[in-house]
């Protein structure tokens, strides 16, 4: 029975992640394209798919846990339910489920990646932009004054008056 559950959970991780996959690739068009509202969008729509991942992978390790007999406490990996619980026969198609799962979490991380970038380079040509539009707050006057600080000169400069 916990053979079957673990198959259900992981079919349904590895689906999960396949569907933020082609959802990642839409938010990168949309990155792309400028298209503030697209990208809002989908990131409503990925909020559900990475709840239910995180229950999944809740139930993926109550399967272990409970298999292993060990508490919540410890981390037990797919690879040690495994040698526990399969058998030789089954051990190759779970190999593959394994491998599959974890080239999607791969390809997915790598999406995530790009779109981060490209979102932050945005953001710099924004503020680039911005900051060209800016008035300039030093003067374009390239010339000054060489007696600028200099202390002024007093009527009393220091000549005699004759005419008294």
């Amino acid at each position: 029975m916990s053979l079957e559950r673990m198959k259900e959970t992981m079919t349904a991780m590895l689906q999960c992640h396949d569907t933020l996959y082609a959802l990642a690739i839409e938010k990168r068009e949309a990155i792309k394209k400028g298209d503030a509202l697209a990208v809002s969008e989908i990131s409503k729509k990925e909020n559900p798919l990475v709840e239910q991942l995180q229950q999944l992978e809740a139930s993926r390790a109550d399967v272990v846990q409970s298999d292993l007999g060990i508490g919540a406490a410890e981390d037990a990996t797919f690879s040690d339910w495994e040698k526990a619980v399969v058998s030789d026969e089954e051990r190759e198609a779970w190999q593959k489920i394994y491998l599959d799962l974890a080239n999607s979490v791969y390809t997915l991380k790598q999406a995530n990646k790009l779109n981060q970038e490209l979102l932050r380079d945005s953001l710099l040509w924004v503020k680039l932009n911005l900051n060209l539009l800016k008035p300039q707050k030093q003067s374009l006057n390239n010339y000054r004054n060489p007696r600028d600080g200099q202390a002024t000169l007093s009527v009393f400069s220091g000549r005699i008056d004759s005419r008294t």
